[in-house]
């Protein structure tokens, strides 16, 4: 009886003493995503989307080719509404949305009531998606990602968004780009 005792209570202290490592170790790659989302630029689709999932590697593909240094990739979620989570909550700064999810997300209407207002900004436009981002994505990047895209924008069949759509207005980065203006990049921090 005492052994049983013994060994329940050694199960349960190494139960106590096991579950703070574990805890510790799950959260580890969290500290992690801030350092990676800083370093490589992420367009966010959705598996939900196919044609939008298609579109997003074709313009991915551009900026690797025309900037290089934004490490551009295009990271891929379940649903549309896990895209606009991860905006919402300034996780990521750029998605590709189609004109009814980019209307419906930007209004918060069903499914997207829960992360109204969404403050989003047009990029680029190809007729039927939108590269949307926060409005905080810094100006000189907006006209860079711009820029890049729209240096091949016969091949990924892009137009001028004018002045935005369902409301949403265009990044002021893009905004220099459709312009015609010359930005100067930033200085650069000592």
């Amino acid at each position: 009886m005492q052994r049983r005792s013994f060994i329940s209570r050694l199960t349960l202290a190494t139960a106590l003493a096991w579950f703070p490592s574990v805890k510790a170790l799950a959260h580890t790659p969290y500290r992690l995503w801030d350092v990676f989302r800083k370093s490589n630029m992420q367009i966010m689709t959705s598996h939900a989307d196919y044609t939008g999932d298609d579109i997003g590697d074709a313009w991915v593909a551009v900026l690797r080719e025309n900037l290089p240094l934004s490490r551009a990739m295009v990271s891929r979620t379940h649903d549309i509404p896990r895209i606009a989570s991860l905006l919402k909550t300034d996780q990521v700064k750029n998605a590709v949305l189609s004109y009814q999810h980019a209307r419906l997300m930007f209004t918060g209407e069903p499914p997207f009531e829960e992360f109204a207002p969404l403050q989003l900004e047009i990029l680029v436009d190809n007729g039927k998606y939108l590269l949307v981002t926060r409005p905080n994505l810094p100006l000189h990047h907006g006209y860079l990602v711009t820029t890049a895209l729209m240096e091949a924008a016969d091949k990924l069949q892009l137009i001028n968004p004018g002045k935005g759509r369902f409301g949403m207005a265009v990044h002021a980065g893009a905004q220099a780009y459709y312009r015609g203006e010359k930005l100067e990049p930033p200085p650069a921090e000592k």
